[in-house]
């Protein structure tokens, strides 16, 4: 998988703002993304299922897009919000994350997301424009850690089934005619391999339709949380389409997350990742 696994609690306080969430994370944390499909060589059904997600969402059209840019949000009966936005120099790691720290107040993290030690990166954090020092840079830079390792798994899991430390299963009891279904496990890599995530893939289209997880940091007798993966975007890349869920849709509860905003742009705004103001605007 991408980015780094960590299990954020079923409910997390951002901003003020409680919401579902899980993350999850490789040995690594360079690149959220595998190898090309040409070097994979499915071995089990579980892999030919995997093999066959990667495709239907991309991933050689992934795998060669130099910058990804997304919105992170919550929707209730309430209204939607932006929790954070999101743009990715994926050949260099350099990242910039902006997201609110109050009705006029915003937080602006220059970051490089290769590499991270004791779950911080490398970079500086401004609040309105000022440089954040001590203790307060040390906590943004934490907080924009878990936002990157949290916010793209909800955008990128389908193209992280071959990530390192990985483990696929086939599940022919939940599997139908319109679904085959694989079980993610983990090695001992990322912070909780306790994890555990359900993949429901069509049959039909190969996509991502729903996914179900259980979190390491839930009783062992809690019922897997499941969301629907909607709204599903076709973005160009130079060696084809990307296809990323924007809406993912909670499951007897009134909620979705939204991953939204989304673009694989050539290349990005000037002063992408030195501008210390808010430019990521748009809902």
């Amino acid at each position: 998988m991408t980015c780094v696994r960590s299990s954020l609690l079923a409910t997390l306080l951002v901003g003020g703002l409680l919401w579902a969430g899980c993350a999850s994370d490789s040995a690594s944390n360079s690149e959220p993304t595998v190898s090309p499909t040409d070097t994979i060589a499915p071995e089990t059904r579980a892999d030919s299922v995997a093999y066959r997600l990667l495709q239907a969402h991309g991933i050689d059209a992934w795998a060669s897009s130099p910058y990804l840019r997304f919105n992170f949000g919550i929707e209730t009966p309430g209204g939607a919000q932006t929790i954070a936005r999101h743009l990715w120099n994926r050949n260099t790691g350099a990242y910039r994350m902006e997201w609110s720290a109050g009705p006029d107040s915003s937080y602006v993290a220059l970051v490089n997301v290769r590499d991270p030690q004791e779950g911080r990166l490398g970079g500086t954090v401004y609040l309105n424009g000022s440089e954040l020092t001590g203790a307060a840079a040390e906590t943004a830079r934490e907080e924009a850690y878990g936002r990157f390792v949290n916010d793209t798994y909800w955008l990128l899991a389908p193209l992280k089934a071959f990530d390192p430390g990985v483990n696929r299963t086939y599940v022919p009891d939940s599997s139908t005619a319109e679904h085959d279904v694989i079980q993610l496990t983990f090695d001992d890599v990322g912070r909780t391999p306790g994890d555990r995530y359900w993949l429901y893939v069509s049959t039909e289209t190969g996509r991502l339709d729903r996914w179900a997880y259980h979190l390491q940091g839930m009783p062992e007798d809690a019922p897997p949380q499941f969301y629907d993966w909607t709204q599903y975007r076709e973005l160009s890349g130079a060696d084809g389409t990307v296809r990323l869920a924007s809406r993912k849709e909670a499951i007897g509860a009134e909620q979705a997350l939204l991953t939204n905003q989304l673009a694989l742009p050539e290349s990005p705004p000037e002063g992408a990742f030195s501008n210390p103001e808010p430019m990521l605007g748009g809902e």
